[in-house]
């Protein structure tokens, strides 16, 4: 690769390499043996390590076919580059640049079950991780891409699809746009040759149009019914075309899947493209800039004097860096905060909740979307809560529970509500002095657990088929926490657990009815937990602390707010709490990666709030 190398900036500060391996579920499985423990390549900048309380916008760069990120970077003047345009002034950001080099030499960042899923790599897998592990802004807004050649092609195929995880575009060179090869047929020689090939032999000596036939093979007409190559050529025997998997091609192909992205990409803040005047993808890269233009997306395109390779360098010091150093956000969001009112709150999830009552289900009250009709595919997950005090007031934490049902879930509680719960309590006896009663028990949680999952077959029930009976989180406030302790660690049913400032009593305390869960009940756990507790000032903490300590066999998370041990529940919307525990719930339940970073990594959602603190173990 011919790239000319800039001049250094004198006196430029130094960015700071790491070299780091990142594991990729999405890629693990392959059929051609492509390992799952990617080669990475970060880039810090000067100010990262004197700063440590700076976050910062991240800039992920795809490299182009038969090379990997460390030839890359040396091809490209990595750190040089990075160190002069800062020093220039385009403002700092982190560099990421990923190794996507497979058994034939690229990956196309595609998904195929040949090569491996590189398209979830880049855009999930990676980004989770260096959002964990770095000083990032963790936003789309502050997350860019750009790519060269077959990295070009890769920025274009994942920026059309997840424009949710990236908030800027650069697309240099892209190859591939109509993704059929260049060159003329196959001769009988170049198929003698694939039709020879094994498995651990080394493709880099093959012809350059046979290795991207293969890598494009393997990307984009998978087979796994024909080993050792795992692929379909799209020439028979002969070297003529087989249009049947050329039409499998065609569908990997930007100009083709143009139309059903068109319009996410209006949502990037920028879209860039360029390319040299003496390469050959000059005219496609041209078309997909006005393809862009006819559907109305904002993009620029610049022709510059050059070939494939030859400026690639300068445009990253002087054009790319600059243009994400002016397009993505550099400042981090304010942590959310509730409105100032909600008198009738519904819940600030997309599917505003309504309580009532249910005739079939007695001494309970439900939570749950208003419309039903949204859950067909998507289907609505279970949370059994244990109220504060195991009181039967079944609207005690209102605006915590509409919260919950507006993001998908029933929520069942056990209690009255309005008049009946007035006749309730004013036909209940006074206590006996000294005597210590509940109104409710963890036999009522269990109760609306059975009630619920049943729903999901009864003939005539709005539930009915709407349910993910395996979603299924129990939760509770204070006594109520400790109930929900009970119903989890008794009930396999339960696959996640959040106790609200609350924790099991010591064994030598005195008993008090509803909370005289031993000690030796967590041992019987076994679904992760989230303790949400008010920090030092809240009643509960030691009790709750002690459960911390003690739980060493399933992974346990416990998050502390400077609020005591009333918590959040009376905030619109249930507050911050209930914004942890909806993004516990869709971690835990519905396996979000996003909604998980919220609690992992030292760069979690939740480690830099100003007063809150988290402790992990077992993740």
């Amino acid at each position: 690769m011919n790239t000319e190398a800039p001049a250094a900036v004198a006196g430029a500060p130094h960015a700071v390499i790491e070299r780091i391996s990142v594991h990729s579920p999405s890629i693990a499985g392959n059929l051609e043996g492509n390992s799952a423990d990617r080669d990475v390549v970060v880039v810090l900048p000067p100010s990262y390590r004197a700063d440590p309380a700076r976050r910062y916008p991240v800039v992920y760069a795809l490299h182009g076919y038969s090379i990997g990120a460390e030839q890359w970077l040396k091809e490209i003047h990595v750190p040089q580059v990075a160190e002069s345009a800062f020093a220039a002034g385009t403002p700092e950001m982190i560099l990421v640049f990923p190794d996507s080099k497979t058994v034939h030499n690229g990956s196309m960042y595609s998904t195929s079950v040949t090569t491996g899923d590189f398209e979830h790599f880049i855009a999930t897998d990676l980004v989770g991780y260096i959002d964990s592990h770095y000083r990032t802004i963790p936003e789309r807004r502050s997350r860019g891409l750009v790519g060269h050649s077959m990295g070009g092609y890769g920025a274009t195929r994942i920026g059309f699809k997840h424009a949710d995880t990236f908030g800027a575009l650069y697309l240099m060179s892209p190859c591939c746009m109509p993704a059929r090869p260049a060159g003329g047929p196959l001769t009988p020689e170049m198929l003698a040759t694939i039709s020879a090939l094994k498995p651990g032999d080394d493709m880099s000596g093959l012809p350059f149009q046979l290795r991207g036939l293969l890598a494009m093979a393997s990307a984009w007409s998978p087979d796994p019914a024909k080993p050792p190559l795992y692929l379909d050529l799209p020439y028979d025997k002969d070297g003529h075309p087989l249009e049947d998997v050329f039409k499998r091609w065609d569908a990997n192909a930007p100009f083709a899947m143009f139309d059903q992205y068109a319009p996410d990409l209006k949502r990037y803040a920028a879209i860039a493209l360029d390319v040299g005047d003496e390469d050959s993808l000059k005219d496609d890269t041209r078309k997909l800039h006005e393809l862009m233009l006819a559907y109305g997306i904002d993009n620029s395109f610049e022709l510059y004097h050059g070939t494939h390779t030859s400026r690639v360098a300068f445009r990253i010091q002087d054009n790319v860096l600059p243009f994400f150093g002016k397009n993505l956000a550099f400042v981090p969001p304010p942590p959310p905060k509730a409105p100032a009112t909600a008198e009738d709150d519904h819940g600030s999830g997309p599917y505003p909740a309504v309580m009532e009552v249910d005739p079939g289900l007695a001494r309970h009250v439900i939570y749950r979307p208003r419309d039903l009709g949204a859950f067909k595919q998507k289907k609505l997950g279970v949370y059994i809560w244990g109220n504060g005090g195991c009181t039967d007031d079944a609207a005690s934490v209102r605006n915590h529970l509409m919260e919950i049902a507006s993001h998908g879930y029933l929520v069942v509680v056990p209690g009255f509500v309005g008049d009946e719960l007035k006749a309730v309590q004013a036909a209940r006896p006074a206590p006996q002095p000294g005597a210590l009663t509940v109104p409710t028990t963890t036999a009522d949680l269990r109760n609306g657990l059975d009630w619920a999952l049943a729903q999901n077959a009864r003939a005539g029930s709005p539930y009915r088929g709407r349910i993910d009976t395996a979603a299924v989180a129990a939760a509770g406030f204070s006594c109520g926490g400790v109930q929900a302790l009970d119903l989890a660690t008794s009930d396999p049913r339960v696959a996640a657990l959040i106790v609200d400032n609350s924790g099991i009593f010591p064994d030598d305390s005195k008993k008090i009815p509803g909370m005289d869960l031993p000690k030796a009940a967590l041992e019987r756990l076994r679904t992760p937990v989230l303790y949400l507790m008010g920090g030092p000032s809240d009643i509960a903490w030691a009790n709750g602390r002690d459960d911390f300590q003690r739980i060493n066999h399933v992974p346990v998370i416990m998050v502390a707010l400077p609020v005591g041990h009333g918590g959040t529940y009376f905030d619109p919307h249930g507050g911050a709490a209930a914004a942890i525990s909806v993004d516990w719930l869709e971690w835990q339940l519905r396996h979000d990666a996003t909604a998980g970073r919220s609690f992992l990594g030292e760069n979690c959602r939740l480690c830099g709030v100003p007063g809150w603190s988290i402790e992990r173990k077992g993740f």
